[in-house]
C-alpha cells in the first residue's frame, strides 16, 4: 500500500509545525543573546563601580583635608560673628 497524498490538515499541521520550531529556535537564539548582553553590561558596570570607588575615595580625602585646613578659619569667623551680635545687641539694649 502506497501512502496517500497529504492533505490539508495535514500540510497546516506540518506548517504549523515548522512555524512552532522557528519561534522556539529564536527564543534560545534571543536567551543566549540576552545572558551575554546582561553579563557583559555586568562586567562593565563592576569595572565602573571600581573606578568610581577609587575616584571617590580620593574625593573623600581631599575634602578631609580641605575641611581641616578650613574648620579653624570657620570656626573663628564663627566667634566674630558672635561677638558682633553680642556687642549689636548689647547697645541696643541700652538705647
Amino acid at each position: 500500500m502506497g501512502r496517500k497524498p497529504e492533505g490539508k490538515a495535514e500540510k497546516l499541521f506540518k506548517k504549523f509545525g515548522k512555524n512552532v520550531d522557528n519561534v522556539v529556535s529564536d527564543i534560545k537564539d534571543s536567551e543566549k543573546f540576552a545572558k551575554l548582553s546582561i553579563n557583559q553590561r555586568v562586567a562593565e558596570l563592576n569595572k565602573n563601580r571600581e573606578s568610581l570607588g577609587s575616584h571617590f575615595s580620593s574625593v573623600t580625602h581631599n575634602a578631609k583635608s580641605q575641611w581641616q585646613e578650613a574648620k579653624p578659619n570657620f570656626e573663628r569667623a564663627g566667634q566674630e560673628f558672635k561677638k558682633a551680635l553680642n556687642v549689636f545687641f548689647t547697645n541696643r539694649a541700652y538705647q
